[in-house]
C-alpha cells in the first residue's frame, strides 16, 4: 500500500491542486492513503525547516514555499509539479489534471485558511461558544438538571394581520406562588454549577452563561453579572463561618458547664463524708467517671457526619436582579456586550423584564437577561421564520416605523446595527454594538416614560422592542389581579405569549360575558355587579377577580393587561 505526506501553506493555490490531484487518486485507488499537513503560513517556515532537517532532504531551502511530498518511508517526491507528474499521471494515470490557473483552488486555499484558523483558535481558546452550549446541556439534561417546560396548548393565533402563539400552562400559577414564598423576600436561588457554560464579556469577564434549569425552549440562557454571584458567595461563606464559629463556643461552654458540675458533685460528696465524720477516711473507690470534656469532644465528633463515597454537587446561589429593592441595577454597558457575545455565538433574542413595582413571581435566574435561541416557534423545521413575529420587524425596520401594527398598547422599535463606518475588528464591532443597544434601551425609556419605567424588552443585534409596564402597589385591589396573571416573559415581544391556564368562572359560566357591556377580559365582582365605590361592601369585592378564558385567544389582551398607558407626552 503506497502511502504520502503533502505539506504547504492553508493559502497556497498549489497545495490546493495538489491536494484535489491526491483525492483523484484516492477514488481511483482505495489502497493509496495520503496524509495532509496543512500549515498556516506563520508556521510554515519553522515546520518546513524541521521537516528538511528531519529526512535530510536536499536542495530545498528554509525559504521553500511549499507544497512538499514525499513517502512515508522518507522518499522525496518534490513540489507541486513533482508530484502531479511522477504521482498522478506517470504512476496512477490519473490523465488531464486540472490547470494551476484554475480559480477553483483560490477559493479552496481562502477555505483552507479558515479552516486552519478554526483550528488554531479552538486549540488556544476551546471548541466555539455554541458547541460549549450544545455540550453542557446534553450533559445537563442527562444528568436530569434541565427541564423543558411543558404546556398544556400552543395555540397559533392570527391576530391585526399577525401570526402569534399562546402557550398555556396549567401549573404556572403554583409556580408563580412557589417563587412568590420561596424568593420573594430576595433569597437567591440554587442552581448546579454544571449548568454554568463559560463566563463572557471580553477583558472583564463580567457575566456567567447558564443554562436556564426550566426553560422555554432548549438551550435557554441565562446572563448573569459574575459580581452578584460572587457577592452571595462571600455572604455564604460567612454565614457558615458564623455558624461554625457559634457552634464552636456553643460547644466549648457545655464541655467547660459539664466540668463545673464535675467539680461541683465531687465538692458536694466531700462535704457530706465531711458532715457524716468520715473526713479523714479514704474515699469509696467506685467506677472511674469518664471525663466531662472528653464526652462532650466525642459528642461534637460523632456528630460529624460520614464523608460522602461521592463529593456533593457544588451548588452555586444566583440573586435577583431586582429593581425594587435596587434601582440602580438597570442593565448596563457590559450586559449589552455580554448578550450580544452570545447571540453572535449561538444566534436567538434577548429578553428582559425589568420590574419596579409589584410582588415577585418569578425564579430569582428569570430575573437576569435572557438569550433564547431559534426557531423561537412551536410550527418546526419546516417553518422558515426563526421567530413568529419575524417578518413583521424586519418590514418595520426596513420601513423606518417604530412601532409594530399588531400592538395596540404603548411600545417602541428602534433600530440598533452597526453604522456603514464600523470597525473591521469583531471585538470593537461588538463593543460598538453594546453601546448602540444602550444608548437605544436609554432613548426608549425616556420616550415611553423615563428611565425608571417598569418594562418588558426584547433585543437582537439590529434592533431593539421595548414595551413599558405598569405593575401595581402590592396593597391595592389591582395586586390580586397581578397574583393570578403577572405579566408574561418577554418573549412575548417576539410573538411567543406564554400564560396561566384561565377556567372559566362566573358569570361566563352563565353564559354572560366578564365585564358586561364593557367587555373587559380583566375585571372584578364590584365592577360585575355594579357596586358603588365607598360602599362597605365594596373593597372586598374589589379584590374578587375575574378573569374571562377567551383572554387565552386574545394575546395581545393578554399582553395589555400590565401594560402602561399611552403617556401624553408621546409624539
Amino acid at each position: 500500500m503506497a502511502s504520502y505526506v503533502i505539506a504547504g501553506k492553508a493559502d497556497d493555490p498549489a497545495f490546493a491542486r495538489t491536494e484535489h490531484c491526491a483525492k483523484l487518486i484516492e477514488a481511483a485507488c482505495p489502497n493509496v492513503f495520503f496524509q495532509y499537513e496543512m500549515q498556516h503560513p506563520d508556521n510554515w517556515k519553522d515546520f518546513i525547516s524541521a521537516v528538511l532537517r528531519q529526512y535530510d532532504f536536499h536542495g530545498y531551502s528554509e525559504d521553500f514555499a511549499g507544497p512538499l511530498v514525499w513517502t512515508h518511508e522518507g522518499e522525496l517526491i518534490g513540489g507541486s509539479s513533482d508530484f502531479v507528474q511522477k504521482v498522478c499521471m506517470e504512476k496512477f494515470g490519473i490523465r488531464d489534471p486540472p490547470s494551476m490557473s484554475d480559480p477553483v483552488f483560490k477559493q479552496i486555499a481562502a477555505d483552507n485558511l479558515k479552516q486552519v484558523r478554526m483550528k488554531q483558535f479552538r486549540e488556544q481558546h476551546g471548541p466555539p461558544f455554541a458547541e460549549k452550549c450544545e455540550a453542557a446541556c446534553v450533559a445537563a439534561t442527562g444528568a436530569g438538571l434541565i427541564t423543558v417546560q411543558t404546556f398544556d396548548e400552543r395555540r397559533r393565533i392570527v391576530s391585526r394581520g399577525a401570526s402569534l402563539e399562546v402557550w398555556i400552562s396549567s401549573s404556572a400559577a403554583a409556580e408563580h406562588a412557589t417563587n412568590r414564598e420561596t424568593f420573594g423576600d430576595g433569597r437567591p436561588a440554587e442552581v448546579d454549577s454544571s449548568l454554568k457554560v463559560c463566563v463572557l464579556g471580553q477583558d472583564t469577564g463580567s457575566h456567567g452563561v447558564y443554562l436556564h434549569p426550566r426553560p422555554l425552549c432548549r438551550k435557554q440562557l441565562a446572563l448573569v453579572p459574575e459580581w452578584l454571584v460572587l457577592q452571595a458567595a462571600e455572604a455564604k461563606a460567612a454565614k457558615a463561618a458564623a455558624a461554625a464559629a457559634e457552634a464552636e463556643a456553643a460547644r466549648v461552654a457545655a464541655v467547660e458547664a459539664a466540668a463545673a458540675a464535675a467539680a461541683e458533685a465531687k465538692a458536694a460528696a466531700a462535704a457530706r463524708r465531711a458532715a457524716e465524720g468520715k473526713e479523714g477516711e479514704d474515699e469509696p473507690v467506685f467506677e472511674e467517671e469518664a471525663d466531662p470534656a472528653e464526652d462532650a469532644a466525642g459528642a461534637a465528633e460523632s456528630a460529624v457526619p460520614e464523608q460522602a463515597e461521592e463529593p456533593a454537587a457544588e451548588l452555586l446561589e444566583i440573586p435577583p436582579r431586582s429593581l425594587v429593592a435596587d434601582s440602580d441595577a438597570d442593565l448596563s454597558l457590559p450586559d449589552f456586550i455580554a448578550a450580544i457575545e452570545v447571540m453572535q455565538g449561538v444566534g436567538g433574542i434577548a429578553t428582559w423584564t425589568g420590574l419596579r413595582g409589584g410582588s415577585e413571581f418569578r425564579n430569582p435566574i428569570d430575573t437576569h437577561v435572557q438569550v433564547l435561541p431559534f426557531p423561537l416557534h412551536s410550527q418546526g423545521e419546516d417553518c422558515p421564520l426563526r421567530f413568529p413575529l419575524e417578518l413583521l420587524c424586519d418590514a418595520a425596520i426596513r420601513d423606518e416605523q417604530n412601532t409594530l401594527p399588531v400592538f395596540p398598547f404603548p411600545h417602541a422599535l428602534a433600530p440598533t446595527s452597526l453604522p456603514e463606518a464600523a470597525p473591521e475588528s469583531k471585538r470593537e464591532q461588538t463593543k460598538m454594538l453594546a453601546q448602540i443597544a444602550l444608548d437605544t434601551y436609554e432613548v426608549l425609556k425616556h420616550h415611553l416614560g423615563s428611565k425608571d419605567i417598569s418594562c418588558s424588552l426584547a433585543f437582537t443585534p439590529s434592533w431593539m422592542l421595548m414595551m413599558p409596564l405598569s405593575p401595581p402597589d402590592v396593597s391595592s385591589a389591582a395586586h390580586e389581579v397581578w397574583l393570578q396573571f403577572p405579566p408574561p416573559p418577554a418573549c412575548c415581544l417576539c410573538g411567543i405569549v406564554a400564560a396561566p391556564s384561565v377556567a372559566p368562572g362566573f358569570p361566563e359560566t352563565a353564559g354572560l360575558p366578564v365585564g358586561g357591556s364593557v367587555g373587559r377580559m380583566v375585571s372584578n365582582r364590584a365592577i360585575e355587579e355594579r357596586i358603588p365605590e365607598g360602599t362597605p361592601e365594596y373593597d372586598a369585592a374589589s379584590r374578587e377577580v375575574r378573569i374571562s378564558a377567551r383572554i387565552l385567544d386574545l394575546p395581545t389582551e393578554i399582553m395589555a393587561v400590565w401594560a402602561s398607558p399611552p403617556n401624553p407626552a408621546q409624539a
